[in-house]
This record gives C-alpha cells, structure tokens and sequence, in this order.
C-alpha cells in the first residue's frame, strides 16, 4: 500500500534562510495507517529541493525517489499518441472519438467511427485518466519496511531558489535621523510555507554542516539583541560566525511570493554629512557617517542591504537625496554612506612646489576649496603621499595619519569662502635608494 503525506499533516514547519539564495526547510508531520504501507509519497516539497540534503528521520527508508514528471498539456498528449482520446461538442453534447495521431503542428487524429482524418477538431479534449508517471506535484517517494504507521517523521532538504536581504530607509532630519530597516523575501522555491518558524542567516557561507537535531537547541554565549522597534519582530543571535534572525511569530511565505518584514526602528539617532574630496576630486562626495554605538541607540549587527536616504524639503516633503549598499556591519562598527557629488562646492588641487636639496626633494601639496553653500560645511580631504618615505614639515591645518601614505584633514569653510589647505613635506631619496637595493 502506498500512504500519501502532505503538509496538512505538519505538526510543526520550519524555514531558516541564508544569504546564499537557499533555504533549509525543517517539517515534523504525523503519519498515520492500520494497514500494512510499503511506500510512503511525501507531497507538498519545494520544486527545487536539493535531492541529496534530505534528512529523514522517524522511518526506516530503504530506497528515495524525487518524482519531478508534473502534469502539463504537451506531456499529457504525449503519453497519449496512439491511443482513443475524445473531443467533447459543448454546444450538441456529443463526443467525438478519436485516435490521437499527432501533437507536434496542432492536434491531428483518425475518427474511430469512419477512419477520416481530422485536423484541431473544434471541441475539449477529453482524456480517459491520468498516465501513469505524470504527478500534479512533485514528491518523494520512499520504499519502507511493509508496517503500519503510527509516529511522527522528520524531514529536513535544502532547497533553492528563496533569498533574502536587508532593506533600509533613512529619514534625515537637521539634527538627527530616523532608521527602519525590512527583511525582504523572494520565494521561489515551488513550495508555499504555511505558519513557519523563520530564521534568517546572515553571513558568507559555503555550505551549513549537516544537522541532526532538526530543531536547534544550540547554547549561545552571544548577548542577544532585540531590535528596537515599536514591537519587536526579530531576535538576533551569533551563530556558528554568523548571526541569525529569528522571527517571534509564524509567518506564511507563498510561492511567487515577495514578502518585506520590519526588523527595525531607530529615532533620534544622530549623524554626521562630511563633503570628502582627494587630488583628483572636483566636487565632493557627499557621505553619511553614523556611529553604531549605544549611545546612537544603535550598537547591533545590521546584515548587509541597500539603504535608500530621504530628507524633508522647504514644504516639509521627503525627497529622495540617494542610496548605498553597506556590507554586514558588527556592532560598533561605524556605517558610511556615498549619498552622491555636492552641487555648490568646488575642489582644485595643485602640486604647488617641488625641489631638491641635499638629497632632500620638498614638496608642497594645495587644496583649494570654495563653499558657495548659504552654510558652513565640514570638508574631509583624504590626501596620499605617492614616496615611501617621507616626514611632514609644515601643514595650514591638523591633520591624522592613517596608513603609511595616507593622512586626513577636517576643514571647516564658512559660506562663500575659497579655503587654501597646504601640505609640506620632505622626502629622504637617500633612504629610498637604499631600501630598494
């Protein structure tokens, strides 16, 4: 006997989905049968299962098939060349029969009563029952010790086609910021979802390792975040150097399916708008720094995502200023976004001197910088030392090494002014020769 297995029969659904475009369905369902079942036909899995990730536990399965062969009308007419099919007349009621000849340029066929030949005769097909093969779902089928049932099973695959990523959108004030963030969803694995647990893993990842306790009951060390939100919808743990997103409640996910979830809300966060130019900048980009810190009411791992940025207009409208992609983001971990070029503000930069002396080549660096903006406005000049080896000697304003050819400089400019920014420094020729000896 062959007892047939669908999702009505789920006791608990489970879907954890990963940055990769896969997912790992978990379902635990209840089979039941007095009489003796040989074959099990476990229905309602997703079209594109990974035929070697499936797990089974609860029965001893002697052989697996995945049965793919899905109704459709070319196959069915296909199984039936050569063989009596009839064209059903709705307006006289009257079936025609006939012997099904060819599907390949229209139906053609010979009338079974006169042996005439008829090309697409006007009426329904009408086909006496489903070949054997064709399946109107696709399922696994599993050979079983002949024995009747009475337990639950435990079923785990990996499938394709189900992704899902971050979305952000940043609403700016003068002042400070506004931040939600959405999980959004794209089924299209061939299988719909009904009231599952979901998790979601963020994270570059190869492959999970197989899993034997299909519901994890891992102990995590990691504080747990919950998202700030008006009511939290994600709990996020560290997971195996990933983090995980678990949604508090069951949530359905159909096929063809997009579904966009919120995850989080931040207010009155605080940032900061730097115009950032180097020696090859004519206008500035315009950044976004946000310290991801408590005292920003952030401090939590943000999985990487588009960030769309809105600011309000002199009507009080929100306007769309830009967008960025940021990586996933470690709490504490600063986030900057590229919003664009600046309209107002122009850049010029010059080598204004050069020469030797001993040895010695000095070297004078120029930024000119012109604010035509009605305010003040915080230029970030990011400027690289092409030598090896060279010391600064005079500067017009502070400035911070970060790598060994790079240094940083903050500069304030008032409305209107053209801004001069100098950098003087010697380069040891002797010390340069030297080491590439």
């Amino acid at each position: 006997m062959r007892y047939l297995s669908t999702n009505e029969q789920n006791e608990k659904l489970s879907i954890t989905i990963y940055n990769g475009q896969f997912g790992l369905v978990k379902e635990d369902r209840l089979v039941q049968s007095n009489e003796q079942v040989e074959e099990i036909q476990y229905l309602d899995v997703a079209k594109k299962i990974e035929t070697d990730s499936i797990i089974i536990n609860g029965v001893n399965v002697l052989e697996l098939n995945y049965d793919f062969d899905l109704v459709s009308k070319a196959k069915l007419l296909d199984k039936y060349l050569d063989q009596d099919i009839y064209i059903y007349d709705k307006k006289t009621e009257e079936k025609l029969a006939i012997r099904l000849l060819s599907v390949t340029d229209g139906i053609i066929g010979e009338r079974i009563d006169t042996k005439e030949i008829v090309i697409n005769p006007t009426g329904e097909l009408v086909l006496p029952s489903l070949p054997a093969g064709l399946i109107a779902k696709p399922a696994l089928l599993w050979k079983v010790p002949k024995t009747p049932l009475n337990q639950t099973i435990n079923v785990s695959y990996l499938t394709k086609g189900i992704t899902w990523g971050a979305n952000y959108v940043l609403n700016l004030t003068e002042k400070d910021f506004h931040l939600t963030g959405w999980m959004a969803i794209n089924n299209q694995s061939g299988a719909t979802f009904e009231n599952a647990q979901l998790k979601l893993i963020a994270g570059e990842i190869n492959r999970i390792e197989e899993i034997d306790d299909f519901y994890e009951n891992e102990k995590y060390e990691d504080r747990m975040v919950v998202y700030s939100a008006v009511e939290p919808s994600f709990e996020e743990k560290g997971f195996a150097d990933q983090h995980m997103y678990t949604l508090n409640r069951p949530v359905t996910i159909k096929d063809e399916q997009e579904k966009q979830i919120n995850f989080l809300n931040v207010a009155n966060g605080t940032y900061r708008k730097i115009y950032e130019v180097d020696r090859y900048s004519t206008k500035p980009v315009i950044k976004i720094e946000i310290d991801n810190s408590k005292e920003n009411n952030l401090e939590i791992p943000l999985p990487k995502g588009k960030v769309k940025v809105y600011q309000a207009d002199s009507d009080n409208l929100l306007e769309f200023i830009g967008e960025d992609q940021i990586p996933h983001t470690a709490k504490k971990q600063p986030i900057t976004l590229n919003l664009g070029t600046a309209f107002d503000i122009v850049c010029d930069f010059n080598e204004a001197n050069r020469y030797e002396e001993d040895h010695l080549e000095y070297i004078e660096d120029r930024y000119y910088i012109h604010n035509q903006k009605d305010e003040k406005v915080t230029v970030k000049i990011v400027h690289t030392i092409r030598e090896r080896t060279w010391e600064m000697v005079k500067t017009s304003h502070a400035y911070e090494k970060n790598t060994s050819c790079t240094i940083t400089c903050n500069v304030e400019v008032e409305p209107d002014v053209r801004e001069m920014v100098t950098f003087e420094y010697v380069i040891d020729n002797t010390i340069y020769i030297k080491n590439r000896d």
